[in-house]
């Protein structure tokens, strides 16, 4: 089976949707997702996109890869890219049409600059941390036969917010110490932009930052509600935050000389019981690692829902 491979064009974007619809079940990639994720990137570039079609002209793989242009959080000494979504449709495996993609990618990736490339961890927004272990078997022998290494594995989690779910004791003889120490959690409100952005600058600039500043864009524009960004503080000092959206919970966190005081867990705690009152039924988040999932997140009651290896390669 020949196979030729291009740069993505206006009259491919239906059939590159189907194919990752049907390639990628678990990641509910839609015209809208692909469209922000992919056309609004800031790190655009075209030419980062290939498209596989077969003799008839049919679309039958596609891979989007990534250099860093407007990445605050990425050092100029990085010179790294990124692959965050690779496909090959059913019927045309095992013609080599996956190893043709990569290898017009590195290249790509290396000619301008990167000496490395990973998958995926993009810190301008991820579909996923990296490939579904369960799920993408064969992605993970792909991938490892042609020589990269996996770096680390990530796990996402859930917990169930139904009638039998509640703050532990412990949490709540925590939170009411804390409360009595000055301690206490608010909504968001528009006066609060000023603190909440220099407490993001200076604890967590980046991705979060640009997360946060996004969200915030939204609930102003009312799109969103003011209780899905909730702020920390120790008398009239911004200590933390934590945001949710439908049933996403996160990003959250505390300033690092609060850490170690059990601040996270009380957030946490007030924001799941927040989502809760507005009645979703469950709770998730895309990414943490096995130390923070055992220390935090499993004694809230959240289960390993999904498992990946972020792979990484020198070029």
């Amino acid at each position: 089976m020949n196979f030729t491979i291009s740069h993505y064009q206006p009259e491919d974007f239906s059939a590159i949707i189907s194919l990752l619809q049907e390639s990628l079940p678990a990641e509910s990639v839609s015209g809208a997702s692909f469209a922000r994720r992919v056309f609004l990137d800031p790190n655009l570039r075209p030419e980062g996109r290939f498209v596989a079609k077969n003799e008839t002209g049919a679309i039958c793989g596609f891979l989007l890869s990534i250099l860093p242009l407007n990445l605050i959080e990425v050092p100029e000494s990085d010179k790294g890219g990124w692959i965050t979504l690779f496909a090959v449709a059913a019927d045309c495996r095992k013609f080599g049409l996956g190893s043709k993609l990569f290898e017009v990618a590195e290249s790509w990736l290396k000619s301008n600059g990167a000496s490395s490339v990973l998958i995926s961890c993009y810190p301008q927004g991820y579909w996923t941390p990296g490939v579904d272990e369960s799920l993408y078997p064969e992605a993970l022998r792909f991938l490892s036969n042609r020589d990269y290494e996996v770096i680390s594995r990530p796990l996402s989690m859930s917990v169930a917010l139904d009638a039998d779910w509640q703050i532990p004791e412990w949490a709540l003889v925590k939170m009411g110490k804390a409360e009595k120490s000055g301690i206490r959690i608010e909504p968001f409100s528009p006066g609060r932009v000023p603190a909440l952005l220099d407490f993001l600058n200076r604890e967590f600039p980046g991705d979060w930052e640009r997360h946060l500043k996004e969200t915030l864009n939204d609930i102003l524009r009312g799109y969103r509600s003011y209780d899905e960004v909730q702020a920390l503080f120790n008398g009239s000092d911004l200590i933390g935050f934590a945001q949710s959206e439908g049933e996403r919970f996160g990003p959250f966190g505390v300033a690092q000389s609060q850490r170690g005081k059990g601040m996270g867990a009380i957030l946490m705690f007030r924001t799941l019981l927040e989502m809760k009152r507005r009645g979703h039924s469950k709770a998730w988040f895309m990414w943490t690692n096995d130390s923070t999932a055992q220390r935090l997140y499993s004694p809230a009651g959240f289960k390993e829902t999904r498992r990946f290896s972020v792979f990484k390669k020198t070029l």
